[in-house]
């Protein structure tokens, strides 16, 4: 079966029972906040006694304002740093996952220079680093699979691999969520899903929206069969709802604890 994952949104006592009740596995999001890192010891440790029982899959790490590809030396600097300190926090927690946005925005950069610095950055970044940690880069606003693509096969490095968020690609991008999949094809070790209008980021549940999940679990099968599924909605309840669809249309072993 696949591993699934949970992305606990902050909603860590609800969503360490619903981890234990189906036997999956949890994001912790906590991290993606930068003002967690002044106490961040503390933090880890919180989160290690809140899911004793339960496995940590990955973590999510700062995004706002950050760029790794940004041809200013200080915004490069400081998304340098904080990327460290994520990593540094995933040892901690024993995490061998990191959610990672490279923060670049349509039409503020040509893509080839920024594709140049995102490699010397990388570089840099994965030089002393654990060769089991995963880093999964997360689309966000780009419109196609290219930047992504480019990426990761510029770096050339089994630790980089690809976060692909459906709901963003389906919102954020004229490009087909299923053509995503298959041009992105197995460097797809990732999968943020949720549903929304195609208009707007909702996080919804996979049966709230415009996003055809049968169509789209198919292709990942398909195209992606080793990536992990993390189920990103926005509320407990559309949460417990995608579980369910999951165990309905046999990605998942029901559990009856």
């Amino acid at each position: 079966m696949k591993e699934i994952v949970v992305c606990d949104r902050a909603n860590h006592k609800e969503v360490s029972l619903l981890c234990k009740k189906y036997g999956v596995s949890v994001n912790i999001d906590t991290f993606s906040n930068t003002e967690t890192y002044d106490i961040y010891p503390e933090e880890v440790n919180k989160n290690l006694s809140r899911y004793l029982e339960v496995k940590i899959a990955s973590i999510h790490g700062p995004y706002k304002d950050l760029c790794l590809g940004s041809s200013d030396k200080l915004i490069k600097s400081a998304t340098m740093a904080r990327f460290e300190y994520t990593y540094q926090i995933s040892r901690l927690l024993g995490c061998p996952n990191i959610i990672l946005h490279h923060g670049y925005i349509p039409g503020t950069s040509y893509p080839s220079s920024w594709v140049k610095r995102a490699k010397s950055f990388f570089y840099e970044f994965l030089y002393n680093k654990n060769h089991n940690i995963n880093i999964h880069i997360e689309n966000q606003f780009e419109r196609t699979p290219d930047l992504l693509s480019e990426v990761v096969y510029t770096v050339n490095d089994s630790r980089l691999k690809i976060c692909l968020d459906v709901g963003h690609a389906n919102c954020n991008s004229k490009t087909s969520v299923i053509d995503w999949i298959e041009q992105l094809n197995d460097k797809i070790s990732f999968v943020h899903l949720h549903n929304n209008n195609g208009l707007t980021d909702q996080h919804l549940d996979f049966t709230n929206g415009t996003i055809n999940f049968k169509e789209i679990c198919f292709a990942l099968e398909k195209h992606a069969p080793n990536c992990i599924w993390g189920i990103e909605t926005n509320n407990l309840d559309d949460t417990e709802k995608s579980i369910q669809w999951l165990i309905d249309n046999h990605y998942l072993q029901g559990n009856n604890k």
